[in-house]
């Protein structure tokens, strides 16, 4: 479903009848605008308010100045996107995909200009504002991962039906093997070192797969209107000694506590709430709780408030041995035991898959769940993949063939029509065809990894698991979505990469170029930069950081330095100072266009609090 473009929008300062004409705008522009399921933010460029909605709401009412419910028929009904945009929806949540020339907020659902609009003093202004509002910048920007994260918000979904309780007793048992890696990583190889930086800061939550049915009364479903509703599950396993009877929402063990909650304590707490028991609902609803947890639950006052934060990696790791069956808020009827004509409770999302949420909205929904997209999360699925099928185990860019493995087509059992041939039959239970958890695999490409669920040890499932999130975390190049044009004979790429800080503090300083030895400059003005110069010999440099100043939020901007390489060397492999450099495909040792990033101090080349984009010509 897609929004309606309803053309240009008044200027708000009109709607709100705020600034007269030759007046100045108000110091707040928030000053008076209730947003009611929201808050009130400014507009860049001092172009006035706009609400930024929780999630179940959109900006409309006046001047789209309230928040108003989503209709849950078309959640995209009536949302403008600021009329530069447009609405699609991923399962249930609307999100704008915004025009050239705009960027979408951290809401979703306001596209924001990425450049001042036309002089509205000018003469002309009103008749040229319509006429230049699409006109596309020069650039585009690509948001880059920071290299060194070290905050992990970890998301554990356990699937809590009666067939689940061999594998929570695995997921138990593996998991310390998982959590130490991450946070007190081992010396492998002698050097009296770790093998890697620790992840100093951690949230960890757990989910079940219940979601309820709609209301209707379904054998082993207690509640059958919202089922766990996607809320944290932090009680206390009584089968495991020593459990407290409650725990905090999500744990935590970050700098401020790592010496009063060590690693082995962490790991009991979560044996303790990770448990969840075989009595839930056997209708199960994998995607629909994640996506439930990390949207309307994580919105002030939600249930899960506070887990998820902007600058973190985000892991979402599924646990369940049965099919996602996640079904659209317009068919209640898939839960209804009386109506035999849809067949047997078991089996209706494989015969009616009209009623399930396509798996695609979800990959849209967990991309946009970080500012910087699908670059900072990671999926993993121990579901009920083949054991002895390499086709579907590993990283999700590797399992093209997967889909088409015998075991993984969905059969109706002719031994027992109430249900499907199972995918895999061993002493850890039966499973069945993974088939949506797959495709969302293929799709993230290498930020996803399937294991089954079917094999008695998982240690090498974690083992993956591990290894990706710290290379995640901490490797120092990033891939880019893109192929870009390479100068070889320079050993540079056209592109340069803006930094933006969350603050107005000034970019970091280089003492062999400082920064009043270069021109004023801006984000804006990247192509016809003027060089810096030392004042006495006006000898050019280049530092590894220059102001361009402030943007539209008053958040400092730095242009971080290409880092030079030298010609002369084979695929350009000398590099010559600090910053970021570009690796072609077929030069890069992780076969994808490759952005790497190069310091030779201790220091990390981003700023805490900052994010960067790759701003290349169109």
């Amino acid at each position: 479903m897609t929004s309606r473009r309803l053309g240009s929008l008044l200027p708000l300062a009109l709607l709100l009848g705020v600034v007269a004409c030759g007046s100045n705008p108000p110091t707040n522009w928030c000053d008076g605008v209730e947003c009611g399921e929201g808050e009130c933010r400014e507009l860049p460029f001092n172009q006035g308010p706009y609400c930024a909605c929780w999630p179940g709401y959109h900006p409309g009412g006046p001047g789209d100045l309230t928040c108003v419910p989503n209709d849950p028929v078309d959640p995209c009904l009536d949302v403008a996107c600021s009329y530069h945009g447009t609405c699609t929806v991923a399962g249930t949540v609307p999100v704008c995909n915004c025009d050239l020339g705009y960027f979408r907020d951290s809401s979703g659902l306001n596209c924001l200009a990425v450049e001042p609009p036309p002089d509205a003093a000018d003469a002309d202004a009103d008749a040229d504002a319509d006429a230049d509002a699409d006109v596309p910048s020069w650039w585009t920007d690509e948001p880059v991962r920071q290299p060194g994260l070290t905050k992990l918000d970890m998301l554990f979904l356990v699937d809590n039906s009666g067939s689940m309780g061999q594998e929570q007793a695995a997921l138990v048992e593996r998991f310390p093997e998982l959590l130490t890696e991450l946070l007190d990583p081992p010396d492998r190889n002698g050097d009296t070192r770790p093998d890697h930086a620790a992840v100093e800061d951690i949230n960890l939550g757990v989910i079940s797969s219940d979601m309820g049915t709609a209301g209707h009364a379904v054998s082993t479903c207690a509640d059958p209107l919202v089922g766990d509703d996607g809320c944290m599950r932090h009680g206390g396993s009584a089968a495991i000694p020593g459990c407290a009877l409650s725990y905090p929402i999500y744990l935590q063990r970050n700098p401020a506590n790592a010496e009063t909650y060590p690693v082995e304590l962490v790991v009991q707490d979560f044996a303790c709430i990770a448990t969840l028991g075989t009595r839930g609902c056997g209708f199960e609803q994998q995607l629909k709780a994640m996506r439930k947890a990390l949207t309307d639950n994580v919105r002030p006052g939600g249930c899960n408030a506070g887990f998820l934060r902007d600058d973190s990696l985000l892991a979402l790791i599924f646990v369940t041995d049965e099919e996602d069956c996640s079904v659209k808020e317009d068919h209640p009827e898939m839960f209804d035991v009386d109506r035999t004509d849809l067949g047997h409770l078991n089996i209706r999302c494989f015969a009616h898959p009209e009623f399930v949420e396509d798996w695609a909205d979800y990959a849209t929904a967990f991309r946009s769940l970080r500012p910087s997209g699908a670059a900072n999360v990671f999926l993993a699925f121990i579901v009920g993949v083949p054991p002895d099928a390499p086709q579907c185990i590993g990283f999700g860019d590797r399992l093209s063939e997967c889909l088409s493995v015998p075991a993984m087509v969905e059969m109706v059992d002719p031994a027992i029509p109430s249900q499907l041939i199972p995918s895999c039959n061993t002493m850890m239970g039966l499973a069945f065809p993974p088939r949506r958890f797959v495709q969302l695999a293929q799709t993230f490409g290498k930020d996803a990894y399937v294991d089954s669920i079917c094999k008695t040890d998982w240690t090498a499932a974690f083992g993956s698991i591990a290894g990706r999130l710290v290379e995640d975390l901490h490797d120092d190049y990033f891939c880019l979505d893109d192929v870009r044009s390479f100068d070889a004979g320079t050993c540079t790429l056209g592109c340069w990469m803006v930094e933006t800080y969350d603050d107005d503090r000034p970019c970091a300083a280089d003492p062999g170029c400082p920064q009043t030895w270069c021109p004023a400059a801006t984000a804006e003005g990247l192509r016809s930069l003027a060089a810096c110069r030392d004042p006495s010999s006006s000898v050019e440099c280049v530092p590894l950081k220059r102001d361009l100043g402030l943007d539209a939020r008053g958040r400092r901007q730095c242009l971080i330095r290409q880092a030079p390489r030298d010609p002369a060397s084979s695929r350009c492999s000398t590099v010559l100072g600090d910053g970021w450099y570009y690796e072609p495909v077929e030069w890069s040792a992780h076969g994808c266009p490759e952005l790497v990033y190069r310091r030779t101090s201790v220091e990390p080349l981003f700023e805490s609090g900052s994010g960067a984009a790759l701003r290349c010509p169109r």
